[in-house]
């Protein structure tokens, strides 16, 4: 009998919680095991089973892909009873062995065998997918029009542009540059003024008045200082002499859509944030996660967020993406995906790779400036896109008030 979509939902969880499992499991392990030939040199165990466990933790992109990836239950077993043995404190293998456990209950609850779950949840995914996506974006498109009539919010696009890179002038820190664009916003007369929130990865940030910039691209951003922009090329004229100031939390820009020129009629706006030494440089610092997200505050129609990360550091990170309630909180940020896998929801997107130095975001998103203003964004940065490496998320009406993230995990 095939699997249905709760019970995908259910085991895709389940694989998430694994995987949380995993990444503490192999923190006990010495470094030296930590690779599928040192792990079998190390354990003892044969090197196929040592393959499936390092790849179900450093190969896989959701909880489905887990539970296919994860050895047997007899091989699972094999590698407990090793790490007893070689490990000092082999108390701490209780979440592992509890796994391995799940993992048997699992198998029996959905299918006879382990390759018949496997050959299960593969069809699934090869047959049901595109069916459902197809449905899950119906769903998704109601809600929106409904929360749009309730708020009197509404946005076309929002577009996120995330860069990364190594502080030129103290490599133990990186810089984060973002722009924010919103394409299409509607607001009534008594909906919420447009408000822009920029988060900080080690700590709150405090945004100040932004500078208007009228041609971006010849602005070159100072390395050393914090600072925030309008990129007015970007935006529907006039919109600058909408803003309203800094709100109570000091870490967003206020712009009132009832003040003229906009008079509660559709708008777009582009702002910019320059967030110097953001965080210590994770191939130096034993903080080993970067997390960008996106939020759409109000219902919206497409999102797509987009980062640019050096390719120094991209090439030794493995990266993740989720959608997840509401926005990123600073304390989360000190957090591996897996830490999260309860508050993940299930359906996640697709992450496609990016060149940075090839147009091509207009074509996807079907707009006419996005090539332009990732161009800016290097221009502004001083800095080579063939230096980088580019992914992107996209979503058809996101559910309202969730944030999608990238999680890079060095």
């Amino acid at each position: 009998m095939a699997l249905t979509d709760s019970e995908i939902a259910q085991i895709q969880r389940t694989g998430d919680h694994f995987k949380k499992v995993l990444n503490e499991t192999f923190d006990l392990l010495p470094r030296s095991a930590r690779s599928i030939a040192g792990l079998a040199r190390w354990s003892g165990v044969n090197k196929s089973t040592c393959q499936r466990l390092v790849q179900a933790l450093t190969k896989t992109q959701s909880g489905l892909d887990v539970i296919v990836t994860l050895p047997g239950v007899s091989g699972l077993v094999q590698l407990h009873d090793s790490f007893i043995d070689r490990l000092r404190e082999p108390q701490n293998l209780q979440r592992f062995e509890l796994m391995t456990k799940q993992y048997e209950d699992l198998i029996l609850k959905f299918a006879t065998s382990q390759s018949d779950l496997k050959r299960q949840i593969e069809k699934y995914q090869k047959y049901t997918s595109g069916s459902l996506q197809s449905f899950s974006r119906v769903m998704r498109k109601n809600a929106y029009e409904m929360n749009r009539e309730l708020t009197g919010e509404s946005v076309d696009l929002y577009l996120g542009l995330c860069f990364m890179r190594v502080n030129p002038n103290n490599h133990t820190f990186l810089d984060e540059f973002i722009i924010a664009n919103k394409s299409g916003v509607e607001l009534s007369h008594a909906a919420r003024p447009f408000v822009q929130h920029f988060g900080g990865n080690l700590a709150e940030l405090v945004v100040n008045h932004p500078q208007v910039l009228t041609s971006a691209e010849q602005h070159r951003i100072d390395a050393d200082v914090s600072q925030e922009f309008l990129l007015s090329e970007y935006s529907t004229p006039g919109v600058e002499n909408t803003y309203a100031g800094v709100a109570n939390l000091k870490n967003a820009l206020v712009y009132d859509h009832t003040l003229p020129p906009i008079n509660s009629g559709q708008f777009n706006i582009t702002t910019a944030h320059f967030d110097a030494r953001t965080q210590p440089n994770p191939l130096m610092d034993d903080y080993k996660v970067v997390c960008q997200s996106l939020m759409q505050r109000s219902p919206a129609k497409r999102i797509a967020l987009v980062t640019f990360i050096e390719r120094e550091l991209g090439q030794h990170a493995r990266i993740q993406g989720g959608c997840y309630p509401s926005s990123v909180k600073i304390h989360e940020k000190f957090h591996q995906p897996e830490d999260l896998w309860c508050e993940r929801f299930s359906e996640s997107p697709e992450i496609n790779l990016v060149n940075p130095s090839e147009p091509q975001l207009d074509n996807k998103l079907k707009v006419d400036f996005a090539d332009n203003l990732v161009g800016c964004g290097f221009e502004m940065l001083g800095a080579d896109p063939n230096q980088y490496i580019g992914f992107m998320m996209y979503v058809d009406y996101p559910i309202w008030l969730t944030s999608h993230r990238f999680y890079f995990v060095f």
